[in-house]
This record gives C-alpha cells, sequence and structure tokens, in this order.
C-alpha cells in the first residue's frame, strides 16, 4: 500500500524531473561567457594583448581584422 502511494508520486514526478534536466543540461551560459570575450581586434596589438586569455602568444589577421594567437585553432 505504501509502496504503491510512494511509486504513484515518483511516476508523477517524472516528466517534471524529465523537462528540468533537459533545461539545465541544455543550458548555453558557457557558450554566453565565450561570446562576452571578443576574437578580433581592430590592430594587431590589441590581439596580441588578449592572446593570454586563449592560452596563446601573438596574433594572425583574419579579413581586415586581428585575431589572438599566431595560428588560427579549430576547437572541434
Amino acid at each position: 500500500m505504501i509502496y504503491e502511494l510512494i511509486l504513484k508520486h515518483f511516476i508523477s514526478l517524472i516528466p517534471f524531473l524529465s523537462i528540468s534536466i533537459f533545461i539545465f543540461g541544455c543550458s548555453n551560459k558557457p557558450v554566453e561567457k565565450e561570446m562576452e570575450m571578443p576574437m578580433l581586434f581592430n590592430t594587431k596589438e590589441e590581439a596580441e594583448k588578449e592572446a593570454y586569455k586563449f592560452g596563446c602568444e601573438g596574433a594572425h589577421q583574419m579579413g581586415d581584422k586581428w585575431m589572438p594567437c599566431s595560428m588560427h585553432k579549430h576547437n572541434h
């Protein structure tokens, strides 16, 4: 009897728990934080100054702008 009651309440929580896990599991907070850090700069000197934030040194040109790091890295 008591187990059936507990099971019934637990089963009713499954949709709520699933949605909660989905929402928090798919949070894009790291992406938002990453997007706050500018990656393109008007001058080579500006990009070189910010390179340490990316764990590298130097700068490279991207079109008419400059990016930190001496080489363009793809983090996949």
